[in-house]
């Protein structure tokens, strides 16, 4: 039989000792994915013009740009469950428009080479605004709902398409990032890597960014993020957090005295 421990815990029940106690367990459960992200996008007025599409129209084009990262499985086992990106037009927020997406992780990508595919696929497509601002317009964010695998530890490289079914659509591009607020990495490293077919005829093989868009690339990457699968401790910890608060608001007015709570844990 595994060994178990009872762990008891007084928590505070009004003033900065609950407020810290109910945000330490959020915080606990928020940080338990290994996650990684490549960095918030810039603002600036110009951008890195890097071309996205999935097969949207006649013109069937398929347009990719990858970025390099390491890997590191956390306590979610390295299981992915969504991955996503940043985009943005050159002009008003599309996001809203793009229904659908394409995504790759290979290994052994380099200049001309498209090395080896170790996952892809597709998934339900959510785009949202966010406050940022690129090449004079606004960028929005669009994450995809994968279905579960398991990525082991390494490095990759990942690219993400992005597309509207059954029609034309406004014009994206990937937006750039620095690295600022990036998890893991490498960061804001200069390294991409893009592709690009039209009706299967292939126009840019896994070619270096910087000879895509020139020498103003310099030190910028594409924006994305790929997250790990909440470990079941971690939505437990969120849980937690939400009944201690609902517990604590149900206190009768001028009940005093903190609240003890019980634990069972496996050790």
């Amino acid at each position: 039989m595994t060994p178990r421990n009872i762990r008891q815990y007084f928590i505070p029940t009004s003033g900065r000792g609950f407020l810290a106690w109910t945000l330490l367990l959020i915080l606990s459960a928020r940080t338990a994915n290994a996650d990684w992200y490549s960095g918030d996008p810039y603002t600036a007025p110009t951008a890195w013009p890097q071309y996205t599409d999935n097969l949207s129209d006649v013109n069937q084009v398929l347009a990719l740009t990858y970025d390099n990262f390491t890997w590191v499985p956390g306590v979610g086992g390295g299981v992915v469950d969504r991955v996503g990106g940043h985009f943005h037009s050159f002009g008003p927020d599309y996001g809203s428009s793009y229904d659908t997406a394409y995504w790759e992780i290979r290994t052994g990508v380099a200049h001309n080479v498209g090395g080896s595919l170790v996952s892809s696929g597709s998934g339900a497509v959510t785009s949202y605004s966010t406050s940022f601002t690129q090449g004079g317009g606004s960028v929005w964010a669009t994450e995809v709902d994968v279905p579960n695998f398991t990525l082991p530890a390494g490095s990759y490289w990942f690219g993400l398409a992005i597309g509207k079914a059954g029609g034309n659509q406004p014009g994206a591009f990937v937006a750039s990032t620095t690295g600022a607020n990036g998890v893991g990495g490498p960061l804001g490293d200069d390294y991409s890597i893009y592709f690009q077919s039209q009706n299967n005829v292939v126009f840019w093989d896994y070619i270096d960014g910087t000879t895509v868009v020139g020498t103003s690339s310099a030190g910028l990457d594409p924006s994305y993020w790929i997250r790990e699968v909440p470990e079941p401790s971690a939505v437990f910890l969120a849980s937690s957090a939400a009944m201690i608060m609902s517990l604590v608001f149900r206190r009768r007015r001028g009940a005093k005295g903190d609240i003890l709570l019980s634990v069972l844990q496996e050790f």
